[in-house]
C-alpha cells in the first residue's frame, strides 16, 4: 500500500521526486541523486533508490560505519554503500592501529590505577558495548593505554566517551620523544588545553561524544602508545591527582590511524583492520555539453594532504572532463573543466571548507562560457571556452582512478541538460 502511494506521488504530485528536486534547485534536473533519502532520478525518471540508477556501480571490500543525523552508528556489510539521512559517505582506505577497539577491559589495554567495567553503557550504534573506565582511589595517573609502534607519519587517534559524572579527559600519543595530547571537557563538550595537535570534540547527543587529535607533525618511526586518561583539570598532559574512586566515563570505539584527520569508526579485535575505499559511479551517463552540475556535500575533516573529489563527469580521459576539486593547500573549492587535454576554466573559490558544514557548488559547461556558484555567491564567467567530448562516465566523490576520495558525506547531485544562466546557477546554491 505504502508502495502504491509512493509510485503516485512520481507520476508528478506535488511531492514527486522531480518537483521536490525542482524545487530546491530552481531548475528541473535531468539527474539527481538525493542520498539524504536515498532517491535518485534519472532523465527526468524517479527511478527509486540510488543503487537502482541505471549502471550504477558501487564497491567497498568491508565493512564500514557511517552516522545518522541523530548521531547514531550504522553498520554497514562489504559491498553496500553507506547511505544515511546525512548522505553517501565515500572515504579512503584507513586502518585501525588499536586492537580491542570496544574492549578496553581485554589485557591488550594496560590499566594504570583504572578499572574497566565492560558492557556498562549504550554505545553510538546503539549496542550495550561500551566499557566504563573508572579511576581508582589514591594519588596517582589514572589511565588506560596501548602501545603502538609508530610509522614515520602524522598519525590521528580518537574514542566515543561518554560523561557519567567525571568532566575532564586528555587523549594522547607518544612516540617515544614527542607527547601529543589534547584535553576534552565532557560536562561542557568543548575541547581544553593542547600540546603539539589540532583537536576537535564532536557530539552525538545523550552526553556522548566523539574526541579526536591529530599529531602536529609527522611521528618518529619508533615504539610508543596511545592512551586515554581520567584527568580532575584543563591541563594538555596526563596528571597525578588523587581520585576518589567513584569517578567514572564511558569510552567505546578507540582508534589510532595513519592520518591527516580521524576517519569514520574501524572496528578492530585481535588485530588490526582496515576499511576499504568506497568507489562509487556510473557508466553511460546520458548527456552531453552544454550542461550544468551540482554538487552538495560535507567533508569530515577540515584539511587533507592532498586533493579530494567531490564529482567527475569524464570520456574515460582525464584530458576531457569537469572535476569538482577540494584543494589540498587551502582546501578551498575548484571546479575544473579540461579539453583538448588543456584547462577551460579553473576557479579557486574560497574560504576555506570547515569539517563537518555542508557546501553547495554549481558549475556551468557551454562554448559560450563556464562559471560557477558556491553557497549563493557567483564567480565571473570566463570567455568562450571549448566544450569537453560527450561524457561517458559519472564519478561519485572520486577520481576516475577510484582514489582521492572525498573523505565526507555527498548530500545531493544534480545535472542539468542546460548551460544553467548566472541568475539560475546561483539560485540553486542558496
Amino acid at each position: 500500500m505504502w508502495r502504491a502511494r509512493d509510485r503516485t506521488r512520481n507520476r508528478g504530485g506535488t511531492k514527486s521526486l522531480l518537483s521536490v528536486a525542482t524545487a530546491r534547485l530552481g531548475t528541473a534536473p535531468l539527474h539527481y541523486w538525493d542520498f539524504t533519502a536515498n532517491r535518485a532520478l534519472f532523465n527526468s525518471v524517479d527511478v527509486g533508490a540510488v543503487t537502482s540508477t541505471p549502471n550504477w556501480s558501487f564497491s567497498r571490500a568491508s565493512t564500514g560505519y557511517a552516522q545518522t543525523l541523530a548521531g547514531t552508528l550504522v553498520n554497514f556489510g562489504s559491498g553496500v554503500p553507506r547511505i544515511t539521512n546525512k548522505g553517501l559517505l565515500v572515504e579512503d582506505l584507513r586502518t585501525n592501529l588499536l586492537l580491542q577497539s570496544q574492549t578496553l577491559d581485554n589485557a591488550t589495554w594496560i590499566k594504570n590505577s583504572a578499572t574497566v567495567n565492560a558492557n556498562a553503557y549504550t554505545a553510538p550504534d546503539a549496542t550495550l558495548t561500551m566499557d566504563g573506565v573508572q579511576a581508582s582511589a589514591g594519588l596517582f595517573d589514572h589511565f588506560v593505554r596501548q602501545n603502538i609502534t609508530w610509522t614515520a607519519a602524522v598519525h590521528s587517534a580518537s574514542a566515543y566517551v561518554k560523561y557519567v559524572n567525571h568532566q575532564w579527559v586528555a587523549l594522547q600519543i607518544f612516540d617515544g620523544t614527542t607527547n601529543c595530547v589534547a584535553a576534552f571537557d565532557l560536562l561542557n563538550g568543548v575541547v581544553g588545553a593542547v600540546s603539539n595537535v589540532t583537536s576537535a570534540i564532536e557530539s552525538l547527543g545523550g552526553g556522548v561524544y566523539r574526541i579526536s587529535i591529530t599529531t602536529s607533525a609527522p611521528l618518529a618511526a619508533a615504539a610508543g602508545f596511545t592512551s586515554l586518561a581520567l584527568n580532575n583539570s584543563n591541563t594538555a598532559n596526563i596528571v597525578t591527582w588523587t581520585a576518589a574512586g567513584t569517578e567514572l566515563v564511558g569510552v567505546w570505539g578507540a582508534q589510532a590511524e595513519a592520518g591527516s584527520a580521524s576517519s569514520s569508526y574501524i572496528t578492530t579485535t585481535t588485530v588490526t583492520a582496515s576499511r576499504q575505499p568506497d568507489t562509487a559511479s556510473l557508466t553511460s551517463p546520458s548527456v552531453a555539453y552544454p550542461l550544468s552540475v551540482y554538487t552538495e556535500f560535507n567533508r569530515t575533516m577540515a584539511s587533507f594532504p592532498s586533493n579530494t573529489i567531490a564529482f567527475n563527469l569524464d570520456d574515460a580521459t582525464a584530458g576531457e572532463r569537469t572535476t569538482i576539486i577540494v584543494d589540498a593547500t587551502a582546501s578551498t573549492l575548484q571546479p575544473l573543466v579540461s579539453a583538448l587535454s588543456t584547462t577551460q576554466y579553473n576557479v579557486n573559490i574560497s574560504p576555506a571548507l570547515a569539517a563537518n558544514t555542508t557546501t553547495k557548488l554549481a558549475v556551468r559547461v557551454s562554448a559560450a562560457s563556464a562559471n560557477s556558484a558556491r553557497d549563493n555567491v557567483l564567480q565571473t564567467a570566463s570567455g568562450a571556452i571549448t566544450v569537453p567530448l560527450t561524457p561517458t562516465r559519472l564519478f561519485f566523490g572520486m577520481n576516475p582512478s577510484a582514489a582521492a576520495q572525498l573523505n565526507g558525506y555527498l548530500l545531493r547531485v544534480a545535472i542539468f541538460n542546460t548551460a544553467l544562466a548566472d541568475a539560475a546557477l546561483q539560485r540553486s546554491t542558496r
